[in-house]
């Protein structure tokens, strides 16, 4: 009998501890947005290679680059550099609204890619796979990657983030073919008439 209030005891502490999850675990309000972003700079991004002749074969990585507001977190180490984007506050991120883009922030960890949303037919490979390639074999990670996905290049774009009016987003995108054939870049897009188009591009880098 002991036993038997035990157990019951135990699942009631569970089904609570779930529950305290649930409201910690906020909605991401933003996820339709970041589908529509996401959607619309991959077929931008391919069309413009077709217009182009540009004939790379492709495999894409929506990758989650956390956002770090360095007066925000002024006390705190910030992440990694491949795995976050360093901003300032200012007129579009304004510091008034350091809470929501720090809840929006913690949102970020929770993003796993739905395939099915994205509309074009393509080829995934995630950050971590990526990132595990890239520390067992080092040097010779290109080689190791071909063995595995095939020739092909890695098109990046990092998932979207929001000012607090959902206007303005950043976005990371890169192009890595091999050690010495890439680039990318950071840009800031505004949604006008519909459609997101480039405020503003920065961090542009070439390999």
């Amino acid at each position: 009998m002991k036993d038997y209030l035990f157990l019951i005891l135990l699942l009631l502490i569970s089904c609570k501890k779930n529950e305290a999850r649930k409201e910690i675990i906020q909605k991401d309000e933003t996820l339709d947005l970041k589908y529509e972003v996401l959607n619309q700079l991959i077929t931008d991004q391919i069309r413009e290679d077709s217009i182009n002749d540009i004939l790379h074969d492709n495999i894409y990585n929506i990758a989650v680059k956390r956002i770090f507001f360095e007066e925000l977190n002024e006390n705190e180490e910030p992440p990694p550099p491949v795995l976050a984007l360093n901003f300032s506050y200012d007129s579009i991120f304004a510091m008034k609204d350091s809470s929501y883009y720090k809840n929006q922030d913690r949102n970020l960890i929770n993003f796993h890619l739905q395939k099915s949303r994205i509309k074009n037919k393509l080829d995934f490979v995630t950050t971590d796979e990526i990132l595990n390639l890239s520390i067992k074999y080092e040097r010779n990670f290109w080689k190791q990657f071909r063995k595995k996905y095939g020739d092909k290049c890695i098109q990046t774009f990092s998932v979207p983030f929001f000012n607090k009016n959902k206007t303005v987003c950043i976005v990371q995108n890169s192009m890595s073919c091999g050690r010495l054939y890439g680039g990318g870049s950071t840009s800031i897009y505004k949604k006008v008439n519909g459609k997101w188009v480039v405020l503003r591009t920065f961090d542009q880098w070439v390999s």
